[in-house]
């Protein structure tokens, strides 16, 4: 049943249009329970392929129809490794047409709350996603003169260097039933392409851990800040590089923030041009 964390003055339940952004398709398993009862229309930036060149975006959509949930317009259309060919050429304009791409559809849909991915420096795609949520929120709301609620979703408890998920009166928890619980554990089972990582973040945390469902309600101009004096992508960038795996680093300073700041600088001047059209049943 869901439960409310302190004194958040919203419910979950509450939303009629609610809509899910994640970096990565299989970020969706952390909010399994969410997406069962509220079935979000669901947008993935990337098609998950990473570094081995292979596409996990099947995966994602089988889970999101098994739920009777839908996938929005921008789902898993760019490569990884275009994303981050975008990052080390400054291509901004990269990530402003996805802010319009998003904002546009949350118009058509007439989303009334996102959730996705929170920023952490635990990779960049996962830090940018965050900033393109903010952005698109920004530019539907400017443009329909209408609040979208905005929350975001912890990743990385699990993770080395990654700061623990804040609980606070801005949080929305989702306590899982037995039931519910169970059918999540065995979606994350059944996504193949994740099975490493399913079976190290049980074995850092437990089962019962992942009974809790957080969204946590975050300010969409702000940039965001994950109190970090080197994010781990820099780290690990660094290891890889060293071994020869990749030519540059990824750096927050330098590639990262100027983005943010471009998605952010956009998304206050920009109002799109956007005709009100009579919603089909399907849109809903």
């Amino acid at each position: 049943m869901p439960s409310s964390c302190r004194s958040a003055p919203e419910s979950p339940l509450q939303f009629r249009r609610p809509a899910l952004v994640v970096g990565h398709p299989g970020h969706e398993l952390k909010v399994f329970g969410w997406m069962s009862e509220c079935r979000p229309r669901v947008y993935v930036i990337t098609d998950g392929s990473g570094r081995h060149g292979i596409p996990r975006t099947s995966s994602t959509a089988a889970l999101i129809q098994s739920l009777n949930a839908q996938t929005g317009e921008v789902f898993g259309s760019a490569a990884d490794s275009e994303v981050y060919r975008a990052i080390l050429e400054h291509n901004f304009s990269f990530f402003l047409s996805l802010i319009d791409e998003l904002a546009n559809s949350f118009l058509e849909h007439e989303i009334d709350c996102v959730a996705g991915d929170a920023a952490e420096g635990f990779n960049p795609t996962h830090d940018l996603c965050r900033s393109l949520i903010n952005a698109a929120v920004l530019v539907a709301e400017r443009t329909s003169g209408r609040e979208i609620s905005n929350f975001e979703v912890s990743l990385t408890e699990w993770e080395q260097n990654c700061p623990q998920a804040v609980h606070d009166d801005r949080c929305l928890h989702w306590i899982l039933s037995d039931r519910l619980l169970a059918e999540k554990l065995a979606a994350a089972d059944q996504y193949v392409e994740l099975k490493h990582e399913v079976e190290r973040a049980i074995a850092a945390r437990g089962k019962e851990y992942f009974r809790l469902e957080c969204l946590r309600r975050t300010d969409s101009a702000e940039l965001p800040n994950f109190n970090l004096a080197k994010p781990g992508y820099e780290i690990w960038g660094e290891q890889r590089v060293a071994a020869g795996h990749y030519c540059e680093v990824i750096r927050f300073k330098q590639h990262i923030l100027p983005i943010m700041e471009a998605m952010l600088n956009h998304s206050s001047q920009s109002a799109l041009e956007f005709n009100v059209r009579s919603a089909s049943p399907g849109h809903h």
